[in-house]
C-alpha cells in the first residue's frame, strides 16, 4: 500500500481578507450609486394631488414643496447601506487592533 504523502498546498490568500474587501467594494459602489440616484432624483419634478376640506385650518398648501420621490428614497437607502458597510469595516479594524 502506498503511504499518504503530505503534498504541499499552494499558498492561498489570507482567509480574513476576502470579506472586508468585498464589504468595502459593496460600500463604495453603494456610495456612488446613492449619490448619483439622489442627484438624478432631485431634478425630477413630482406631482401629486390631495383634496381635503379643513374649515378650521388657515394654512395653505405651498406648491413646490414635496416629499421625497422614489428615486430619492432609493438613493437614501443606498447611502444607508454604504454607512452600514463603513460601520462594519470600522468594527473589524477596531476588533483586529484589540487582538
Amino acid at each position: 500500500m502506498s503511504e499518504p504523502t503530505d503534498a504541499a498546498k499552494p499558498p492561498s490568500r489570507a482567509p480574513g481578507r476576502a470579506l472586508p474587501l468585498t464589504v468595502g467594494i459593496i460600500g463604495l459602489l453603494a456610495i456612488v450609486a446613492g449619490i448619483i440616484t439622489l442627484w438624478i432624483g432631485s431634478s425630477e419634478e413630482l406631482a401629486f394631488g390631495w383634496m381635503a376640506y379643513a374649515p378650521l385650518n388657515d394654512s395653505e398648501f405651498m406648491p413646490g414643496r414635496y416629499l421625497m420621490g422614489p428615486k430619492q428614497i432609493i438613493g437614501c437607502v443606498l447611502l444607508a447601506i454604504a454607512a452600514a458597510c463603513a460601520a462594519f469595516l470600522a468594527g473589524l479594524s477596531v476588533g483586529r487592533r484589540a487582538r
